[in-house]
């Protein structure tokens, strides 16, 4: 089990600490709870009353609270001190593989860096680079000519097809498919014939791919995701997307061919996006929104088809009186009828 003190993770978070130094914390938990030896978070202040009842060893809080009990290592920023330590929970808890498995399947002209740990029964293709650090689980599959960057970590039953770059610090987690062939074919006679997609698959570093994404590699050249985006679960990046840097994409998205994401894009969940479709920097997407065409950079857009959101809430807010307005409706058709039916200068 993970066992921190008190002071290691106020020097962690850069905290403050308030209380004994030397709890040892071995597990985390909600301010509901938290109790022993727990660590709990206060991320808003609004829960201060609560923060005050909880029993956890260590609170981490924006604001020193005068009737706690136990320590409180206090962080302007708790929400980041959450993650720091989270972080450092969770690699204590959920260790990476050590070592290279006498299981796994190496081939002899890959190349592994130092401290690189591959798993049981995954398999490194000829000419890929496994670079410092990285780690690869089991029954991963790694394709040839494929180049893995520092510290970065692949999942168990993560495939990487041929000639895919992944940067450093990336995460790839379970079941994700990176590489595979895009949806492309020529239709002729009332027959579809494939399109060979002989390009490949870039992405930057610090990206994180949800479990069961896929991402198809280029027809001619490379689908990229750029530095920092991240995706959901159960998301799909199509051939010769080009995702910008620190995008971010919520689960069952869909991303059509050549879609361009700008920088800070935020979109929702189970959004789907038009091939050939440019979506400017710092636009959001709502959730499930359907988007047809380009969005200028800053918007923001919902519904299908997406509409800018001020738009579409007024929409939605008369399809819920539709029924009364069609009565509405109906009921001024029978006086418009009645009047033209009644004899001429009849009031």
């Amino acid at each position: 089990m993970p066992r921190f003190s008190a002071k290691e993770l106020a020097d962690m978070v850069g905290g403050r600490l308030v209380g004994p130094a030397d709890v040892a914390i071995e597990n985390v938990g909600t301010l509901e709870g938290a109790e022993g030896t727990d660590l709990a978070f206060l991320r808003e202040e609004s829960r201060k009353a609560e923060a005050q009842k909880c029993r956890a060893a260590v609170l981490v809080t924006p604001v020193e609270l005068t009737d706690y009990a136990g320590t409180m290592i206090v962080c302007e920023d708790a929400e980041m001190a959450m993650a720091t330590i989270l972080a450092a929970f969770a690699e204590e808890r959920f260790p990476p593989p050590e070592g290279v498995s006498p299981l796994a399947s190496v081939s002899p002209s890959a190349e592994l860096g130092q401290g690189v740990a591959v798993g049981d029964y995954a398999v490194i293709c000829d000419g890929t680079v496994i670079e410092d650090g990285a780690a690869i689980y089991p029954q991963v599959y790694v394709g040839r000519r494929c180049r893995i960057g520092r510290r970065s970590v692949l999942q168990a039953n993560v495939s990487v097809h041929d000639n895919v770059t992944i940067g450093a610090d990336c995460i790839i987690h379970y079941n994700a498919v990176i590489g595979s062939s895009g949806f492309g074919f020529v239709q002729r006679q009332g027959r579809h014939v494939k399109m060979p997609q002989v390009g490949t698959v870039t992405i930057g570093d610090r990206v994180e791919i949800g479990a069961l994404t896929t991402v198809d590699r280029g027809t001619l050249e490379a689908t990229v995701i750029e530095d920092g985006v991240k995706t959901d679960d159960n998301c799909h990046i199509a051939h010769n997307c080009h995702i910008g840097p620190d995008c971010i994409i919520a689960g069952g998205s869909v991303l059509g061919g050549s879609v361009r994401l700008g920088k800070g894009v935020m979109i929702g969940g189970a959004v789907a996006i038009r091939d050939h479709v440019t979506v400017g920097d710092g636009a959001v997407l709502g959730g499930r929104a359907g988007v047809t065409g380009d969005i200028p950079a800053g918007e923001v857009r919902w519904g299908y088809p997406a509409r800018p959101l001020a738009e579409q809430r007024r929409i939605y807010a008369l399809l819920g009186r539709l029924p009364q307005m069609a009565q509405r409706l109906r009921d001024l058709e029978r006086q418009l009828n009645a009047l033209r039916q009644k004899p001429r200068g009849e009031s």
